[in-house]
């Protein structure tokens, strides 16, 4: 299991939320690296990958929609995006969204497998984020 937390940030378009601290570490099937918006899932199995955090149009920017999303080797799941229509610039709204990611066992290659996990901005502008934090826990393998 691992959970991480970022700071107060503004993420553009198509980059991915930046993560700044390990909450909880545990085992060895999930890799990361401070002031990395990647969190890699390297053991075979079943993941539960949870996202919440609060987002806005950052101060100075156009009002209107933003959103973010689990992308797993940098595209975005169906069904995992989370937007939200500020009125006003730097009003902030929770968002969060979990899915299940497996890593298989083998790769068409015939090695080990892996799942790039970020959290990626899926809007076309600017979105602040803040207090955001992502988990992942192995539930089976």
């Amino acid at each position: 299991m691992i959970e991480l937390t970022g700071a107060l940030q503004t993420v553009e378009p198509n980059q991915s939320v930046l993560f700044n601290e390990s909450a909880v570490k545990s085992g060895c099937a999930e890799r990361w690296r401070e002031g990395s918006g990647q969190m890699t899932l390297t053991q075979p199995g079943r993941y539960l990958v949870t996202f919440s955090g609060n987002i806005a149009v950052p101060t100075g920017g156009t009002v209107g929609e933003v959103s973010l999303g689990i992308a797993l080797q940098g595209e975005a799941m169906y069904g995992s995006i989370m937007r939200a229509t500020p009125a006003a610039a730097a009003e902030f709204f929770n968002v969060s969204t979990q899915h299940y990611v497996d890593v298989p066992r083998v790769c068409c290659g015939g090695g080990a497998c892996c799942q790039t996990v970020t959290i990626k901005n899926t809007g076309a502008a600017a979105v602040s984020v803040d207090n955001a934090n992502i988990t992942a826990v192995r539930v089976n393998g």
